[in-house]
């Protein structure tokens, strides 16, 4: 018998040998002639080989590997491998590797050339790694044990050395590299774009600053189309949530190349991808048949320099527009404070026909010169040629000086303007918008052409449970190069070992370290888009006690967006991307001055009047705190859903209205004051834009207002509310404005000033319970006046004042109130209640006023005040509510309940009682 650990026979088909030593039994070599003659199996016939056809190699080299090795052959990488055992042939045929392998009844083995072959070490096993993924896996071990990180971790055992993971882990160098062909742009394309495209295909970690509506997907798009056409390889794409990669699936398929992606997502998604396929590859042998050919790629060239040529006029162009409107903005201030005729005249005056630069730097000079440096002859010759005559110009009147400033003000407008419209016949006579369009069809024709001869042929029917195994997924990754998933998820669709070329994370900000490492297991090249200045990731408080290796590497404090930019520092590639598509100019005007440092370009044109709003409550304390944790302040629900949607959304459609807060409870409450209207936490809108955005801040100046002060005013909490909203972003805050704020009070400040015109809007939403609070409205004064202090609790006294007044109107002069009436009085019997309802009544529960008929003596409308710490806050007096509620359902006595942090009460008292069943409760 052979043994395949010392012997190969290699026969030669033609001009390949192959390895057919798992069928041989024996062989015998003839000697004189040479020929070898092969037993297959046992008791076969022999069959006879030339010497020629035949080779008999000897093992060399014997490799046992260990749980940190992996054997990779052609690019795949084998899990299950033992051994290698290595032959040598004669010269000029190199030599093999037989590598055995474990499988289901034993063990088997396979002969590769041994240039396919190779041992692979995992990057873990270098210190510094390993300590990195030692202290990932010891915050994952302190996660619930349902949590899918802790199965991924326990599969987490070989990481590949040419990973993204394992240079992160060593905190290797990034490579560089040239590119293998120009880039195309079968999407939408900028100068930022263009950048963020190039480094991503010649680094090996790159990343991509896309602030709110810069057009961070058309970016991911583009490097798609580059990584799978001009380069021919393999990209992932992930993200925190299915959101954003639903986003780059649903923009594939409006061009028309959705069938190159394999969503590998969850379990569903999965599903729905493979029963999918007979559909789609129908759809691709009809894209295939309609491929065109490949265009002019010089014309291409050409239309590109052409086009980023102008593209710098058509940033200079959006930049030009921003500096008109703040100058414009500014003179409105001026004017506002020095009005025209208040100044002096200086009619003649040289200066006056200069530039604005020109009227700013005399400006300057005489501020000096006021100081008392004079200049000496020369200075005076100097300043005569730059400015010309100043004869009789006090330079120390202050009206002078303001007359200067005026006049800068309308020569800067003036040159920007002249400026802005040069710079609009330039785009207009290129003829910008054809050339942008002719330039983006050419590269989706390269791309459509590439994956037409990629396309040819027969497609493949892949099944679930086997399209990983062996040599299927390199063909199903031919199929499918863009695989799509979540961080979570990706190892799960693709074979342990096998490396995508590149992995894009998208919404990185909001990625954490251990759960960004899953991915970046998976691939070679790593392209990461965020927003440092939008929502991090929860931190791991698992982590809290255990100590980072290294900085970089702080799950409480870093996500893989700000861990890449700690451990690198200026050695990283970043592409920050500044055109902004989306807002109206003056909301990513904040967002742009308060966290982007001037950095973001609007090409957005002002829309509607009044882009931003501030609505203020009227005075009071309106804020809750739950018990439960969270905060709630529905004084403020109620301006939103009384006052907000109706006169501040420009009529928009309740779909295009998002009412977002940084408390789950305030959302809550939203969502059940208003139908139709979108509402959520800001944390579950990153990423996510409305017509219209409705920001309620809850928060009051009580000291356990104070307190959320650190959560609701944080930056980035900020700076991803704002730029959620494109035409009109209304903020519903407290009386005072938060003044202890930062952030929000720049935020109150800054859309004055953009708004000089219009105050701050008052709410004229109040409640008869603003009386419990010592700033209280002026309306409610005369009330103030009536109260009789006679109850027990001063929101029952208030409501009583309140009802009286009511009912002392003609139209219910047949009614009167009763305070805290037996609920046993109102019963006529007993027999209805159950056990629990029963013993409730029998234990002198009450209603807190009872209208009733004054000629008839039948109750028709029960009245309860709910304070906020005895009822809503009170999950025991909640039930009890609930039985109280139950009871007078059964015997037909409508119920009205007054909750203290309400409004409007009047009007919800005359609603009850106009729609209250005269009838006698049954």
């Amino acid at each position: 018998m052979i043994d395949a650990r010392r012997e190969a026979v290699i026969i030669r088909d033609g001009a390949t040998f192959k390895d057919k030593t798992a069928e041989i039994s024996r062989y015998e070599v003839q000697a004189g002639s040479g020929t070898v003659q092969i037993v297959f199996k046992p008791g076969s016939k022999p069959y006879p080989y030339g010497p020629q056809r035949v080779r008999i190699l000897r093992a060399t080299a014997p490799v046992r590997l260990d749980a940190g090795a992996r054997v990779e052959v052609a690019g795949a990488v084998w899990e299950s491998a033992t051994e290698i055992v290595t032959f040598v042939g004669p010269p000029g045929e190199g030599a093999w590797s037989r590598i055995f392998y474990r499988r289901a009844g034993g063990e088997a083995y396979r002969t590769y050339p041994a240039a396919q072959v190779r041992v692979l070490a995992s990057a873990t096993q270098g210190r510094a790694a390993a300590e990195v993924l030692r202290y990932f896996r010891a915050i994952v071990a302190r996660l619930p044990a349902d949590d899918p990180l802790k199965l991924a971790y326990d599969k987490l055992g070989f990481v590949h050395p040419d990973s993204a993971l394992g240079a992160f882990l060593a905190g290797a160098p990034i490579e560089q590299r040239d590119r293998s062909a120009p880039p195309i742009f079968p999407f939408r394309c900028n100068l930022s774009q263009r950048a963020a495209v190039e480094n991503g295909l010649t680094r090996s970690v790159s990343v991509i600053e896309g602030p709110p509506g810069t057009g961070k997907t058309e970016t991911i798009l583009n490097l798609i189309a580059n990584i799978i056409a001009g380069e021919g390889k393999t990209v992932g794409v992930v993200s925190f949530s299915n959101t954003a990669v639903d986003n780059v699936r649903d923009k594939l398929d409006e061009l028309g190349f959705g069938h190159v992606i394999a969503n590998l997502g969850r379990k569903e998604k999965c599903e729905e991808f493979f029963a999918g396929q007979a559909v789609r590859n129908a759809r691709v042998g009809a894209v295939v048949k309609s491929a065109p050919p490949m265009p002019d790629l010089d014309l291409l060239a050409r239309l590109d320099q052409r086009l980023t040529q102008l593209q710098h006029a058509e940033r200079a162009r959006a930049e030009l527009r921003q500096e008109l409107d703040a100058h414009r903005l500014e003179l409105r201030h001026f004017e506002r404070h020095l009005p025209q005729e208040h100044l002096p005249d200086l009619t003649g005056l040289p200066l006056l026909r200069r530039s604005a630069e020109r009227i700013v730097e005399y400006l300057a000079e005489s501020e000096v010169e006021h100081g008392g440096v004079r200049p000496g002859l020369l200075g005076r010759v100097r300043k005569y040629f730059k400015y010309g005559s100043l004869r009789g110009l006090d330079a120390g009147d202050t009206n002078v000086v303001l007359r200067l400033q005026r006049a800068y003000y309308d020569k800067k407008i003036a040159e920007l303007e002249d400026q802005l419209r040069r710079t609009e016949d330039e785009l207009r006579r290129a003829d910008f918008d054809r050339l942008a369009a002719e330039h983006q069809g050419l590269a989706v024709q390269v791309l459509s052409a590439h994956l037409g001869t990629r396309y040819r042929g027969s497609r493949t029917l892949y099944q679930q449970d086997t399209y990983r195994r062996g040599d299927t997924f390199a063909k199903f990754l031919r199929d499918y190069p863009v695989v799509l998933s979540t961080c979570h998820s990706l190892r799960n669709g693709i074979p342990e070992g096998h490396l995508l070329d590149y992995l894009i994370i998208d919404e990185a900000s909001q990625v954490n370290l251990p759960v960004a490492a899953l991915a970046m297991s998976m691939c070679r090249n790593l392209i990461v888009v965020g927003d440092q200045k939008q929502l991090p990731p929860i931190p791991f408080d698992e982590s809290a006690d255990l100590a980072p290796p290294a900085p970089a590497y702080d799950c409480r404090k870093y996500s893989i967006l700000s861990s890449l930019g700690e451990g690198h520092g200026e050695g990283l590639p970043r592409a920050l991307l500044r055109e902004h598509y989306r807002c109206d100019p003056a909301i990513i005007g904040f967002c742009n001055k308060k966290f982007y440092d001037g950095d973001l370009i609007p090409y957005t044109t002002p829309g509607v009047q009044r882009p931003m709003i501030v609505v203020r409550t009227v005075e009071g304390n309106h804020m809750r705190r739950h018990t439960g944790g969270g905060r709630s302040n529905q004084r403020e629900v109620d301006v939103i859903a009384l006052e907000v949607v109706r006169e501040h959304c420009l009529g928009a459609a309740d779909a295009d209205i998002s009412v977002i807060t940084p408390y789950r409870i305030q959302a809550d409450k939203v969502g059940i004051a208003i139908d139709g209207v979108d509402a959520d936490t800001v944390h579950k809108y990153q990423g996510r834009q409305k017509k219209v955005v409705v920001l309620s801040t809850v928060l009051d100046e009580t000291w356990p207002g104070q307190t959320g002060l650190r959560f609701v005013d944080d930056p980035q909490m900020v700076n991803v509310a704002v730029s959620r909203a494109v035409r009109r972003f209304v903020l519903v805050t407290n009386h005072d404005l938060l003044p202890r704020s930062r952030h929000i009070r720049d935020l109150v400040g800054y859309i004055s000033y953009h708004d000089p015109d219009h105050e701050v809007v008052t709410s004229t939403v109040i409640s008869v319970f603003d009386l419990l609070y010592s700033a209280f409205s002026a309306r409610l004064r005369p009330l103030a006046a009536r109260l009789r202090n006679k109850l027990k609790y001063p929101s029952e006294d208030i409501i009583y004042t309140v009802l009286q007044d009511i009912l002392a109107e003609q139209r219910y002069a047949h009614l009167a109130v009763c305070s805290h009436v037996l609920l046993k009085n109102l019963l006529a019997d007993t027999n209805r209640l159950t056990q629990a309802q029963a013993a409730f009544v029998g234990n002198r529960a009450s209603i807190d006023f009872v209208v009733y008929n004054r000629i008839t003596n039948l109750p028709l409308l029960a009245v309860e005040v709910d304070g906020f710490a005895f009822h809503e806050n009170n999950p025991a007096q909640l039930a009890r509510d609930a039985l109280k509620d139950e009871i007078l359902r059964t015997y037909q006595l409508p119920l009205l309940r007054l909750p203290t942090t309400g409004s409007d009460e009047e009007r919800r008292i005359r609603q009850a009682l106009d729609a209250a069943d005269v009838r006698p409760a049954q």
